[in-house]
């Protein structure tokens, strides 16, 4: 019965920490930033007065209340108007950057009659489909009474909400503004249909208030830590450090390996399913990045690794274990061939200094080891079935900064995702090649080098499990390729066909990739519900699973007898 209790127990404790009032997040881009250049301004411009709503704050409890919204004269009034700039999800040359994820700043000017309204907490936020509410990041306004938010969401995202916690002066009470801002338009203006495609947008949120300021000082009752956070939007509420985990949810990264030549186009000579995290201050820095890495796809005859580089100025803890493909621990990365040269950490982690980050973590190990020696890149029409599929090594990786950092820079991110690379078994000059995503590394004439020049990345990031190419489908090709608006997209820009990695045109030359692929529940538990000490709460599930087996088999012996 004890163990029956410790099986039941653990489960619910772990549960009761995934589901807090707010619900889990699930943060596309993981941080925002990137690029975020911008052209024809005023693409689009509203204004509404009944666009912001305001919502008291039971200073006791912490709960909403309704009643004291609408009784005057201690009734907030809020005048809102919202501006867009049109951005375009560039690089630093103003190329097509192959990102799905819509990435943009968002402004928040905040104001009374008496002038700018400082030091008052603002929140970006997104509601999904389940109920639950997805933090895409958080600041303060400045002495100008402003909060400019880098974020990041994925191609379905289309508006974002806003909140900014204050008080009414005439009460006391702690009240929230609330509202929504656009980051995706028609393109196209009005009447336009959405198969003419979106324009993504910067939206600039001017609230002129009455009755309405900064708390002035820490109300605990909704803000335990005082950090600045309601506990409202705070995953940490009694952590002054630390304010939110951003969750990127799951993509997949793709490589072609025949740089600097595009080879056969098919995108599928490493693929990799990810799911990443970030606890973060405040302030929108990172103190902790967690991850989990499945290898998919090994379409070539190389052999890959894949890497993390960060460019910031303190150290790290590394933390990494490995599964194979059934979830059981794998010992087999210090044996693999290292691709990279001077590095600190490979398989093992450790204490690593800013140039070992800037030199690249060990992610993914060779892959001719990681996928067991097969590749899972049929030709077309090939039979290939769930038999057949090998689910690869699984990646569990913990970073945690010796003091938080900010990433919000494209020397770590673009389109909202880290600078992951490949390096592999063939040298130039005896140096082992490397090959990076568009957006990070660039010619003296400003050229993006991993973009040829008919316009193809060697890399791409894809929302989800992506259904890869099969061997040799030239994903630009109609004539060889499922996705007949991957060109669209990317000769666009990004404003058509954003889903096209959702429409498979001919099913012959994809890989179904996202039917074989099993959730593997152990890690994906973790990476949704747990922040930290992601390796003991690891063991313990094993124990539990231990317990569980124990009890069953007492159960059926008894029975038998």
């Amino acid at each position: 019965m004890k163990k029956l209790i410790l099986f039941l127990t653990i489960p619910l404790l772990l549960f009761a920490c995934s589901n807090k009032k707010k619900g889990l997040l699930l943060f596309p881009g993981l941080l925002g930033g990137g690029d975020t250049s911008s052209n024809t301004p005023a693409a689009a411009s509203a204004a509404a007065s009944d666009e912001f709503s305001v919502v008291s704050l039971d200073a006791t409890t912490g709960t909403t209340t309704t009643d004291a919204v609408a009784t005057p004269p201690a009734v907030t009034t809020v005048t809102a108007s919202t501006t867009t700039t049109v951005v375009n999800q560039t690089t630093a040359n103003g190329g097509f950057n192959f990102e799905t994820n819509v990435t943009v700043p968002v402004t928040v000017n905040l104001s009374n009659a008496q002038g700018p309204l400082a030091n008052a907490p603002v929140t970006i936020s997104e509601s999904q489909s389940d109920g639950n509410t997805n933090i895409l990041g958080q600041g303060t306004t400045n002495s100008q009474g402003t909060a400019t938010i880098p974020i990041s969401v994925p191609p379905s995202v289309t508006e974002v909400n806003i909140s900014v916690i204050g008080v009414n002066p005439t009460n006391g009470e702690v009240e929230e503004l609330t509202g929504t801002a656009p980051v995706q338009l028609t393109n196209g203006g009005a009447g336009s249909t959405p198969s003419s495609g979106t324009v993504i947008v910067a939206p600039v949120v001017t609230l002129t208030t009455d009755n309405f300021q900064p708390t002035n000082g820490c109300v605990e009752s909704i803000d335990t830590d005082c950090d600045g956070v309601a506990n409202l939007y705070d995953e940490f509420p009694t952590d002054n450090t630390l304010s939110a985990t951003a969750r990127s949810g799951r993509y997949t990264i793709a490589f072609e390996d025949l740089f600097p030549s595009a080879g056969d186009a098919d995108l599928n000579d490493h693929t990799t399913v990810f799911s990443t995290e970030m606890d973060k201050t405040p302030d929108n820095k990172v103190k902790v990045i967690r991850g989990i890495f499945t290898h998919v796809g090994k379409g070539a005859g190389y052999n890959h690794e894949l890497r993390l580089k960060l460019d910031v100025p303190v150290g790290a803890k590394f933390e990494i274990s490995y599964v194979d493909g059934s979830g059981n621990p794998w010992n087999g990365c210090a044996s693999a061939a290292k691709y990279v040269a001077n590095t600190s950490g490979d398989c093992t982690g450790g204490n690593l200094s800013a140039n070992a980050l800037k030199t690249g973590l060990l992610i993914l190990p060779s892959s001719d080891r990681t996928l067991f020696g097969k590749q899972n890149s049929p030709a077309p029409g090939a039979a290939f079935t769930a038999n057949n599929f090998v689910r690869g090594v699984t990646a569990n990786v913990t970073i945690t900064f010796v003091e938080p950092v900010n990433l919000n820079t494209t020397a770590n991110t673009v389109g909202g995702h880290l600078n992951w690379f490949l390096a592999f078994n063939q040298k130039t000059n005896g140096v082992f090649r490397q090959i990076y995503r568009p957006g990070y590394a660039f010619d003296g004439s400003g050229k993006d080098i991993y973009i040829d020049s008919k316009g193809f990345p060697w890399a791409i990031i894809v929302p989800g499990v992506f259904n890869h190419p099969t061997a040799g489908s030239d994903i630009r090709k109609a004539s060889s390729t499922g996705y007949a608006y991957f060109n669209t997209w990317a000769e666009s820009k990004g404003v058509e066909h954003k889903d096209w990695y959702t429409q498979i045109t001919n099913p012959t030359y994809i890989v179904r990739v996202k039917d074989f692929y099993t959730e593997n529940g152990f890690s994906a538990y973790l990476i949704k519900a747990v922040r930290k000490n992601i390796f003991e709460v690891s063991a313990g599930l094993i124990l539990v699973g231990a317990a569980m087996g124990i009890f069953l088999k007492k159960r059926i012996v008894h029975k038998t007898a």
